[in-house]
């Protein structure tokens, strides 16, 4: 008999790694831009910083999508693991806005 753990883990935190993945990503963009090998007067290259929050918010988007699904067609049937998956989407679409948020506030590399 199989539990199939790693499969049901990752279905409840793999929004949260998205958003860890993206938080990493972001910032380790702007570092490596800001770096003084790397710095021109367009940097931090806003755009790539956009994509990858626009790429990281559609992919909560549709984890979110699959999860309201699943609880709306669930009836009487809803298991802690669709609750937590559902909630998980929220937290890193969530963590995902504010993360982006201060890239409206970087003015360049100083």
């Amino acid at each position: 008999m199989r539990d199939h753990f790693w499969s049901r883990l990752l279905h409840g935190t793999l929004p949260l790694m998205v958003w860890a993945a993206h938080w990493f990503a972001a910032y380790v963009l702007v570092a490596a831009q800001c770096s003084p090998a790397a710095i021109s007067p367009e940097s931090p290259r806003r755009w790539m910083l956009w994509v990858l929050s626009a790429l990281a918010l559609a992919a909560c988007a549709l984890m979110l999508w699959r999860a309201r699904r699943t609880l709306r067609h669930a009836g009487g049937d809803i298991s802690l693991l669709d609750w937590a998956a559902a909630g998980s989407a929220v937290l890193a679409t969530m963590g995902i806005v504010w993360t982006t948020l201060p890239m409206l506030l970087v003015d360049g590399c100083r």
